[in-house]
């Protein structure tokens, strides 16, 4: 069984297959007292350079960010990380995903 740590950092990275992944974490508890990894800017805007790349879909960095969102084992860098992956993890309520608007997001976080 691989630690928490290198399954998370493998999540935050999308490195692999978010089911799965998600399958490794469940054999942890939900609920830590402090995070284990700390989300950040440049890691997030790495997942989003992926999906203008074309290497991940939208649908891909919608479900990852529904992996991510709510965990108390992850925190993030700033609270704006946090309200994207709000943002992403609800299109239905936040409007769907464009390559517009990851590269407004690429361009904000990059200043």
């Amino acid at each position: 069984m691989r630690n928490r740590v290198d399954i998370l950092n493998d999540l935050v990275s999308f490195n692999g297959n978010l089911p799965a992944l998600k399958d490794e974490l469940s054999q942890y508890s939900w609920d830590t007292e402090e995070p284990y990894l700390v989300i950040t800017r440049r890691q997030f805007l790495e997942i989003l350079k992926k999906c203008l790349e074309q290497k991940i879909t939208f649908q891909d960095l919608e479900n990852w960010a529904d992996s991510i969102e709510c965990r108390d084992d992850l925190d993030f860098e700033d609270e704006e990380l946090q309200e994207i992956v709000f943002e992403f993890s609800s299109p239905e309520i936040n409007g769907e995903i464009t390559k517009e608007r990851l590269q407004e997001i690429i361009k904000n976080l990059s200043e």
